[in-house]
């Protein structure tokens, strides 16, 4: 079993020198806005802690109240990346909506991150300026959405933060309710000790650089360019698109119909995954839903490790919903990133067409991890 203390960060005693801004559950607690504090995540792996409210169907979540996510003290160093919201709507709570699937008692949620050295709430934002308030769509008990808030570097900052909030501002107190499942935290590696390997396939595509202090990713295709992922590597495709795709996905990469399999670096221990994606479809005619060329998609992404000699692969992201543009990261279990030779990493689309415009791999040498 992992503990906290074999992966503290460098600057651990420099960070509780200002332990005085740190918060705590018992200081959420004292609010009377929130129902619950949550305080002892799943360490998942080197860069992702995960939340489980350990209730059938998810906890409630009424309007004007919260659900507090303390984070370990290991991590508050560590910026954060994205965060990943595990909520839907229980059909008891589903009244009034048309044929158009508009609720008129939406649940709505919004995430903010308590960044201890300025002693403030910051909330996401959406690198393309869409809503940051997350609509709790109304689905089955086992099949919650993944909304994942992603990039918080880009548009927020640089957040080292030590707590988490998830507020429902939906406006009626009877019916915009939403059930929260969990919550899922990825922060950056540090920089010290990480050698990194990327592959890109849609010209102008770029990961953050922190050591640069490049904070904005940049995506060869997308909503901007009406669905064309010029030299992308297409999953899951249904049809022929109207530009050109990759077909070779570069050397120790095998292309498939549904997923993309990377031969991994033995002897590593592989501890982020990026994956630049995307996953509209660029048209010939004008969507009348969009005004625009372009159907935005729906399609869902995995990403697991495949031992050599085992036909069974360790998913460590499951079911993420896909943007028109974005990057999707996530990390193997601790106990399973020691890699092998002969392991592979399986990128998988399902449910629609899925473009990848380029992957970056992030290793550590196994000797830094004390349990491995």
């Amino acid at each position: 079993m992992v503990t906290m203390s074999e992966i503290k960060s460098e600057k651990y005693s420099e960070l509780f020198k200002r332990s005085v801004n740190i918060i705590t559950r018992e200081s959420l607690e004292k609010e009377a806005s929130f129902d619950v504090v949550l305080d002892n995540p799943e360490i998942v792996s080197y860069t992702t802690i995960n939340y489980e409210l350990n209730e059938y169907g998810g906890r409630e979540l009424r309007s004007e109240r919260r659900i507090g996510f303390i984070i370990p003290k290991e991590f508050h160093n560590r910026l954060v990346r994205d965060v990943i919201l595990k909520h839907r709507k229980d059909n008891k709570y589903a009244e009034n909506i048309g044929p158009d699937r508009h609720d008129p008692h939406g649940a709505y949620s919004l995430v903010e991150l308590h960044d201890w050295a300025d002693k403030k709430w910051v909330g996401w934002v959406d690198p393309k300026g869409h809503s940051p308030i997350k609509f709790a769509e109304p689905r089955s008990a086992n099949d919650p959405e993944n909304e994942v808030l992603h990039d918080w570097i880009a548009t927020v900052g640089k957040i080292q933060s030590d707590a988490v909030r998830v507020t429902n501002v939906g406006n009626d107190r009877a019916y915009s309710v939403s059930q929260i499942h969990g919550l899922e935290i990825v922060f950056f590696p540090e920089l010290e000790n990480v050698s990194y390997k990327q592959r890109i396939y849609s010209s102008g595509t770029h990961f953050i650089d922190l050591e640069n202090n490049n904070l904005s990713p940049a995506y060869g295709g997308g909503s901007h360019t009406e669905g064309i992922y010029q030299g992308a590597i297409a999953l899951n495709q249904r049809g022929v698109a109207l530009y050109e795709l990759r077909k070779n996905p570069g050397p120790e990469a095998i292309l498939e119909q549904k997923c993309l399999r990377i031969k991994l670096e033995a002897g590593q221990s592989l501890v982020q995954v990026e994956i630049a994606i995307g996953d509209s479809e660029h048209l010939e005619r004008i969507n009348t839903k969009t005004n625009r060329k372009i159907r935005f998609g729906y399609a869902k992404l995995w990403v697991g490790i495949k031992k050599k000699n085992s036909d069974k692969i360790n998913w460590f992201v499951k079911n993420a919903n896909i943007p028109p543009q974005g990057v999707i990261s996530g990390a193997p279990k601790l106990n399973e990133s020691h890699i092998e030779d002969g392991d592979e990493l399986i990128i998988e689309g399902r449910d629609d067409a899925t473009y990848i415009m380029g992957w970056r791999l992030a290793y550590k040498n196994p000797k830094e991890f004390k349990s491995l």
